[in-house]
This record gives structure tokens, C-alpha cells and sequence, in this order.
């Protein structure tokens, strides 16, 4: 009660001030209300991870070589017996005993259910299978991929309530003098603690062996946003899901990274509402980021396939990558996996098929936003940030002017972009897109875009753009003329002083009362948000 005695007053007594002292509080105000943090890149220099998570290490492409994987910072396999990567994925049958019941045959799996297994036994074995899949502590991405069960008892429907009927069945066969409603109450109590305790402690467990590395779940946070049949689809993510992942604040508080997913389906092929879908995925990971502390989010990893979840040999076309790619880089994440099983890599063909893929259409995509996320990162936020959207809800994209640039693929197989931004490319930047600051840097936008005079971007494999910018400066000659007429002057500033409050031209009475009453706003401020 004090403190809301305390500000009441102080607005109160402030109001007294000048209308400039006002203008100042207002000022300092702001900057503490809209302050946007990231977390800082993994890797120095790149704000942008490209991670390639598919098993293609054994295809051979059309000119009889491996495929060219340069572009990515981080190369790594799915498959089972490779070890130290620096992205790891921990499939249901490589990190412990984890308990779940086989969608397809019905088997009973080290007891089906997180209420009957042995927490110490499943932890003894995890330590092992870390110390075997990460050897050493290196910087890196760890990422958990148990998709069974849900650790919240209602998003268990159709076909995973299987899990919540077993667990009704174990309560009433222990107790049957329970009756129905209150078995339920208790099976999902058990269900949820015991869950909780078995994802919390594995976590616990990487963290304390392999502490360099990113550790979190696959599919966390999800949001489960895929009705795309309904009439005017927006992508918003449910009301309910939403306070649904607030519940999970104790999974996000030992998360050190977090691992969403927007593959796409065939259903939003080449339409808005594949963009929807993914935009609202990753705002919504964004603001689970923030949940623990909002001035040091937690890092956001994207998972993107190349082909559609329901269409697994064919890929995603140029509408497909905007709609997905282009949606994820301008809200601010730190980087992007792709994912892909063996169906790129079944046979020969397939694999010629993805080289000429990636050649033709994904590599010049990802070069093009790659290069255009860091130019303007330099050029705004002098990278001490990443650009991201002033309104995350709207079709602004991180592109390069294709006017300007050209993404060429040499003879020798390298791609090369040649052009310079313009000073129109520059102010296309400042208009839709602000500063995301690092964690514990400060930063602010840069509004002199015209005084910019050189640009040097590249992508992880030193695809470049080295340019100098001869903008012009403006100068006095460069000031529209200042008219002569004094009576129009006089006119304008008659509008705008009578429409200014009565109190903002007079002086306080005491100027050190409102000057002391700053001091006090300097100190205590985080007190009155």
C-alpha cells in the first residue's frame, strides 16, 4: 500500500512542474518502458545461426563431390552413432529411460507412464549417454526431443490421451474407493509432478555436465496455432495456450535455449496464411523468452524443414522460404536449424535433387536475408543488435532491393552478390525496423542513416557486401527555403501555442522542489514501474 501512496503523491506534486521538466521525465521514461533485448549471438560476429541438423554427410552430388555445407556455422547428423557434435539431439531412445508407450504397436516402454519410472535409475543412465554423445564441454546447441507425452495433463488429446486414461486406470486400481471425478484430479496431479520432476532433473543433469552447450526441449514453446480450416485465419495462438505456457515457467526458468518448430504443411502452401502460422509461433516464443527475466531472454533456436511434414519429397518453393525464413528473421531470433531425415538422402537422385535445391533456390534465399539482417543490424544498431520489426504483425521483410543487388552462383560453384544498398534502402530499414539490443549492451537507433559511408557484411563463409556509399549530405543548401511571410509565422504560432496546456509556458513556483522530486525518480524509478 505504500508504494502506491508513494507514486500517487509523487505524480501528484509533479504535475506542478514545468511543462519542460515534464518533457524530460517523460523522455527518461521511455527508453526504460521500450527497451527490447535479444541474447547475444552464440558465435561472435554472427547474429544469425545457420545450423544444418540432416544426414546428408554420405550424399554426393552431381559433380561426384559432397555437397558444399559452408554456409552453415554448424554442421551435424541426426543418425544415432555420431558423436561430438555441437548440436546433439537426444532422440526418446538416447538419454535415459524414458517412459512412454509405442504409438504404433501399444508396448509398454520402461513403464509407460513418468509415475512409474525409476527417476534415480533414468538419471544414472542419462550421465552415460551424455558423457558418449558430448565427449567434451564445447560451445554448442543440446536439444531434447521426447514428443510422447506432454508434461501439461490437458494438452494430452487425441491420440497422446492415452496417457491420461492409463494414468486414470493406475489411480483407481490403487484406489478403488476413489470415485471417478476425484481419480482424475489425483491422476493428473501424479501425472504432472512426476513429469515435471523427470524433464526438470535431465535438464538439471546436461546442464551440470556439459554446461557450455545450449540445453532445451524440442517443440517448446508451441502454441498450437494449426486451425487453419477456420474462416479468416489470422495465426493468433489460442488465449488458453498461451496461459498454458506460462504454467510451464518452471520449464523455461532451467532452460538455456528454447527449440520451437514451424515446419509447414502442404495446406498453407504458397498462401498468407503459412506466413500466419509462422509469425505467431515464433512471437509467441519470443514472449516465452522473456518470461524469467526480460532484459536477459533466453536464446530462440527455429526449427524449419525444407519439404512439407505431410509432402516429404517435395520442396518448399520461393513463397514457401518468405513465408517461413522471412517471417522468423526480422522478429529477432538467434538462429535457425534445419532439420531433415533420410528421405533427402535415400539415393543418388534425391541427393543431385537437393544439391540443385539448394543451389537454385535455398542458398540465394539465405544469402539474400542473411545479408540483408546484418547490413542493417551495422547500419542501425552499429551491431550491438539486430534489426527487428517496429510492428511484429505485418508483411516487412529483411530483403535485399533487388534493384541494387544480384546473387550470382559462379562457375566454380561459389556464390558471389554484387551491388551496394541505396540511400532509399537504408531509409526503408530506419522506417520499418528498430534496434533488438544485446543482452547488457546499449544501444539506440541510428537516425543519420544519410551521414552512413561504407557497409561490410558476409555470411559465415565470406559471401560479401565490401561497398563505400557517396550519399549526399545534407547540408544548409539542402533546407527547404525559410519563407518570408510573417504574418503566416505569426498565425503558426498562435495555433500551436493555444493549443498547448495553460501551465506548460509558466514556471514553477519552486524549482528545487521539482528538481529534488527528479532526484527522487532517478533513484527509485524501477520502484514505480
Amino acid at each position: 500500500m505504500g508504494a502506491f501512496t508513494f507514486k500517487h503523491s509523487f505524480f501528484g506534486s509533479f504535475v506542478e512542474c514545468s511543462g519542460v521538466l515534464q518533457t524530460v521525465f517523460i523522455f527518461l521514461l521511455i527508453p526504460c518502458c521500450l527497451a527490447d533485448k535479444r541474447a547475444p549471438p552464440l558465435i561472435p560476429n554472427v547474429p544469425l545461426l545457420w545450423v544444418w541438423n540432416a544426414p546428408t554427410e554420405f550424399c554426393i552430388g552431381g559433380t561426384n563431390q559432397p555437397l558444399d555445407m559452408s554456409f552453415f556455422s554448424i554442421v551435424g547428423t541426426p543418425r544415432k552413432n555420431i558423436t561430438g557434435q555441437s548440436i546433439t539431439l537426444y532422440y526418446v531412445d538416447r538419454l535415459g529411460y524414458y517412459p512412454y508407450i509405442d504409438p504404433h504397436t501399444g508396448a509398454i516402454v520402461h513403464g509407460g507412464l513418468p509415475q512409474l519410472m525409476n527417476l534415480q535409475q533414468h538419471l544414472r543412465k542419462s550421465r552415460q549417454d551424455i558423457l558418449f554423445y558430448m565427449p567434451t564441454d564445447s560451445v554448442g546447441l543440446a536439444v531434447i526431443d521426447w514428443e510422447e507425452w506432454r508434461p501439461t495433463w490437458t494438452r494430452n488429446w487425441r491420440p497422446k490421451d492415452i496417457y491420461r486414461n492409463k494414468s486414470i486406470e493406475l489411480v483407481k486400481s490403487q484406489h478403488p474407493q476413489y470415485n471417478h471425478s476425484y481419480a482424475v484430479a489425483v491422476a493428473k496431479r501424479d501425472f504432472e509432478r512426476t513429469g515435471k520432476a523427470f524433464m526438470l532433473e535431465t535438464l538439471k543433469l546436461g546442464k551440470s555436465l556439459r554446461p557450455s552447450s545450449l540445453w532445451g526441449y524440442y517443440l517448446f514453446p508451441d502454441c498450437y496455432n494449426t486451425h487453419f480450416t477456420k474462416p479468416n485465419y489470422d495465426g493468433h495462438c489460442p488465449p488458453i495456450e498461451l496461459q498454458r505456457n506460462n504454467d510451464l515457467q518452471w520449464l523455461w526458468n532451467d532452460s538455456t535455449a528454447l527449440y520451437p518448430s514451424v515446419y509447414l504443411t502442404s495446406r498453407v502452401r504458397s498462401s498468407q496464411n503459412g506466413a500466419l502460422y509462422v509469425r505467431n509461433r515464433v512471437h509467441e516464443s519470443i514472449r516465452v523468452s522473456k518470461l524469467m527475466d526480460d532484459k536477459n531472454p533466453l536464446p530462440i533456436y527455429v526449427y524449419i524443414r525444407l519439404v512439407f511434414t505431410d509432402q516429404t519429397t517435395t520442396f518448399l518453393e520461393l513463397d514457401d522460404l518468405v513465408h517461413s525464413v522471412g517471417e522468423i528473421v526480422p522478429l529477432g531470433v538467434s538462429g535457425i536449424i534445419i532439420w531433415g531425415s533420410l528421405s533427402l538422402t535415400r539415393s543418388l537422385v534425391s541427393c543431385i535433387g537437393l544439391e540443385n535445391y539448394m543451389k537454385g533456390t535455398l542458398l540465394p534465399y539465405l544469402i539474400n536475408v542473411t545479408l540483408a539482417a546484418k547490413m542493417c543490424g551495422q547500419v542501425l544498431c552499429k551491431n550491438q543488435g539486430i534489426c527487428t520489426r517496429k510492428d511484429w504483425n505485418t508483411n516487412t521483410y529483411l530483403h535485399l532491393n533487388a534493384t541494387n543487388f544480384d546473387i550470382e552462383l559462379q562457375q566454380n560453384g561459389k556464390f558471389v552478390v554484387h551491388g551496394k544498398p541505396s540511400l532509399e534502402d537504408l531509409q526503408e530499414f530506419s522506417k520499418n525496423f528498430h534496434c533488438s539490443c544485446y543482452t547488457n549492451v546499449a544501444c539506440k537507433d541510428r537516425l543519420d542513416v544519410h551521414n552512413v559511408r561504407s557497409v561490410n557484411v558476409c555470411t559465415a563463409n565470406n559471401i560479401c557486401i565490401d561497398a563505400v556509399l557517396n550519399f549526399p549530405s545534407l547540408d544548409d543548401d539542402d533546407e527547404p527555403p525559410i519563407t518570408d511571410d510573417t504574418s503566416q509565422n505569426q498565425d503558426s504560432i498562435s495555433d500551436i501555442t493555444s493549443s498547448a496546456p495553460p501551465s506548460s509556458h509558466i514556471l514553477p513556483k519552486d524549482l528545487s522542489w521539482c528538481l529534488f522530486l527528479l532526484s527522487i525518480f532517478s533513484q527509485h524509478w524501477k520502484y514505480l514501474l
